[in-house]
């Protein structure tokens, strides 16, 4: 039996908060994007950089967590990249779902793109949505191969090797 002046049990969860990505959020940014799979990520057979491009970010109790940027291509809305670490599900999908009020009005589609390796995103992608529509089998690598840029071969124990495209179900 709990008292009821007994004080509150701590480590529940901490108060969830989004603002836009900003200049001074950079550093911090590559060394998340570094740690979940690389600052240079594939995207349709380019290489993006996608610390430079805006987005949100989620914090818990004011401090960096997630981070999901994005490109707005003619009729389309792309979450270019969604990171978090140590990975936080439930933050991660509520920056995904903010980030979708930022789209133009002719923007018709969503849609993400991660690597095979990215289990955790895959997830919350279906939970916010979103579900799988195109594979393109090593894509990734084949790019890596010949690309200048520093492209993130192994991920978490994986060979880093396909883009896995997902297309948000309801829009």
């Amino acid at each position: 039996m709990v008292a009821i002046d007994a004080p509150p049990l701590s480590g529940g969860l901490r108060e969830p908060s989004i603002r836009p990505y900003s200049s001074d959020d950079h550093t911090w940014a590559v060394g998340l994007l570094d740690q979940t799979g690389g600052r240079y990520r594939v995207r349709r057979g380019k290489v993006v950089d996608t610390a430079v491009l805006p987005g949100l970010v989620g914090l818990r109790d004011g401090i960096p967590n997630a981070l999901v940027t994005i490109t707005r291509h003619t009729g389309n809305f792309e979450l270019s990249v969604v990171a978090s670490n140590p990975f936080d599900a439930e933050l991660t999908q509520m920056v995904i779902r903010a980030s979708l009020q930022y789209r133009n009005p002719g923007n018709v589609r969503a849609y993400a793109i991660c690597s095979n390796a990215h289990f955790d995103v895959q997830r919350v992608l279906q939970q916010c949505g979103f579900r799988l529509c195109t594979t393109r089998p090593s894509a990734i690598e084949s790019l890596a191969r010949r690309s200048n840029y520093p492209i993130v071969t192994r991920f978490d124990g994986l060979e880093v090797r396909d883009e896995v495209e997902f297309d948000l179900l309801t829009f």
